[in-house]
Order: structure tokens, then C-alpha cells, then sequence
């Protein structure tokens, strides 16, 4: 049987294709915000929580077909979610991916508006999705994720974040941004497959706990490739967490010792799955994918 890492090309195309085809033609009407919209999600992501989310349904032997609506719906967040971060009021980023970011290109308004439009399409989509399982099951699934980027996810992190500037904060507050900023759409994205299978208590809390420790370290090794310079990996300044004196890892903790943590919990993560006895080789794939930002 195929790994999971070498049919993510298959799945980034399927994921691509269905992103495009829920998006706003270039030319429709108002061209300038439908343009920005495509901008914004098909600039060449990584498309890291989708694929993590198909990770997970293989993990729980859930047709990828079922999850796909939800994973592409994840994206749209993503993207809404990015366009607001790099807004000159949050945290006033002239790249993204290596090209301009959003309100550079179309403006702030226009930016603004779309990712708006992308927030308001991933529900919409979500609603609209074929469920196999009960339309509670369903309307719970949805509540899940629109609870991971609010006030208690990630727009609170990213409140905490802006809150940070300037300050000296210990490891577990800077931690829990992360989890709130980054972890709790990742969460989400793991957790989407249980709502369409039973699952034992044990297993759902293994799943949490993966993405839980998964998601810190993703952002940590986040601040560790702009803290040594990585453009080309990052696609973005490498000054910007530097600049505005914010409670990055590496900043308040030193490269090493981000370093370790980074390796400790993915560890965490990694020994969290050991209740699937086997069946969880895609999570595990990804969760080194993320470490390793070989994508």
C-alpha cells in the first residue's frame, strides 16, 4: 500500500481543483473582489491542515470523499484568517508565500472584503455538505469549527498575540497562544473525521492531545525558520516577530531550547497515537512533515 506522503501530490491536486471550483470565477462580479479571493486561496499554500484532515480519516478508515467539503472549508479559513493577519493593524506584512499579500495587491478594503467572503464560503460549504452521519452530527461538527477560530481559538490567540508586544512572558502563556493562534484550527482539522465515525474516549483524547502538541510545535518551528532566516521556507519577512519585539520562542527562549521543545513535543504527539496500533502512519507522516517543513 502507498504511504500517505507520496500520494499527497494526488491530494493537493484534489484539494486545488476543489478550492477552484468553490471560488468566484475571476471575472464575476465584483471582479476586483473575486480576484482577490482566488489570489488569497491559490497562491501556492501548503495546504497543511486539509491534508492533515485526510491524515486523520485515513487514521479512522473514513471515505476521503465525506471529509473533502470540510478539509477544503478549513483552507478557506486559513486563507480568511492570513489575509487579516498581515493587515497593517495586525501584524503588517508586505509578503505572503514569497509575493505581495493581499492588501497590497488589491488594497485594505478589498482585502478586508475578502476575506470576509472567504469566512462567510466555508460555511456556506459546510452547510451544504453531503453528511452521512445525523444532522446533529452535523450541526456540531460545524459549531467545532467555528468555535476554533473565535474568541476561545484563533482570534484570541492572535488577540493574546498583539498583546504580547513589547512584553516578557514565560513559556506556558507564550504556549498558549500558540495553542489558541495556530493549534486550534489544526485541532479542528484532526478532530473533523470523528464526527463522522464512534470512537472510543480513549481515542478521541489521543487524537486532541496529537493535535494539541502538533499545533505548538508547528508555530514554534514557525518562529524558529524566521528566527534563523529562512526566507524561502517561510515566503515571508524574517524580521517581522523581530521587529515588533513579540513573545516568539526563539526570541524569549534561545534557538536550543526552542529547538528541543520543538522535538519534545512531537515526540508528545507521536507517542499519543500509540493506541492505534499501527493504522495512524498517515498522522504520523504529517506530523514530520510539519517538523521537518518538507512539503
Amino acid at each position: 500500500m502507498a504511504s500517505f506522503k507520496t500520494k499527497i501530490p494526488e491530494y493537493k491536486k484534489l484539494i486545488d481543483d476543489c478550492l477552484e471550483d468553490s471560488l468566484p470565477n475571476h471575472d464575476q462580479s465584483p471582479q476586483k473582489l473575486s480576484q482577490a479571493m482566488l489570489y488569497s486561496v491559490m497562491n501556492g499554500g501548503k495546504r497543511i491542515r486539509p491534508l492533515m484532515m485526510l491524515a486523520s480519516a485515513k487514521t479512522l478508515d473514513i471515505n476521503i470523499d465525506d471529509v473533502l467539503p470540510f478539509a477544503t472549508s478549513i483552507e478557506l479559513l486559513h486563507s480568511f484568517s492570513l489575509i487579516h493577519d498581515d493587515l497593517p493593524c495586525m501584524d503588517d506584512d508586505s509578503l505572503r508565500r514569497g509575493l505581495p499579500t493581499t492588501h497590497i495587491k488589491f488594497g485594505e478594503a478589498t482585502a478586508t472584503l475578502a476575506a470576509d467572503a472567504l469566512q462567510s464560503l466555508a460555511f456556506q460549504n459546510m452547510a451544504l455538505a453531503k453528511f452521512p452521519e445525523s444532522k446533529i452530527s452535523h450541526l456540531r461538527l460545524i459549531s467545532m469549527i467555528a468555535e476554533s477560530i473565535g474568541s476561545s481559538g484563533m482570534a484570541g490567540g492572535q488577540s493574546l498575540d498583539l498583546d504580547s508586544e513589547n512584553k516578557k512572558l514565560n513559556a506556558k502563556s507564550v504556549e498558549n497562544i500558540y495553542m489558541l493562534k495556530t493549534g486550534r484550527l489544526l485541532r479542528a482539522s484532526i478532530l473533523t473525521p470523528t464526527y463522522f465515525k464512534k470512537l472510543s474516549e480513549e481515542k478521541l483524547k489521543a487524537l486532541n492531545n496529537f493535535s494539541e502538541a502538533i499545533g505548538i510545535a508547528f508555530q514554534i518551528q514557525d518562529d524558529l525558520i524566521e528566527a534563523e532566516g529562512d526566507f524561502e521556507t517561510i515566503g515571508k519577512s524574517v524580521e517581522s516577530d523581530k521587529s515588533k519585539n513579540k513573545a516568539a520562542y526563539p526570541i524569549l527562549f534561545g534557538i536550543n531550547q526552542s529547538k528541543k521543545r520543538v522535538e519534545e513535543l512531537y515526540q508528545k504527539a507521536s507517542d499519543s497515537l500509540s493506541i492505534f496500533k499501527g493504522s495512524s502512519s498517515s498522522l504520523e507522516e504529517m506530523a514530520k512533515i510539519i517538523i521537518n517543513r518538507k512539503l
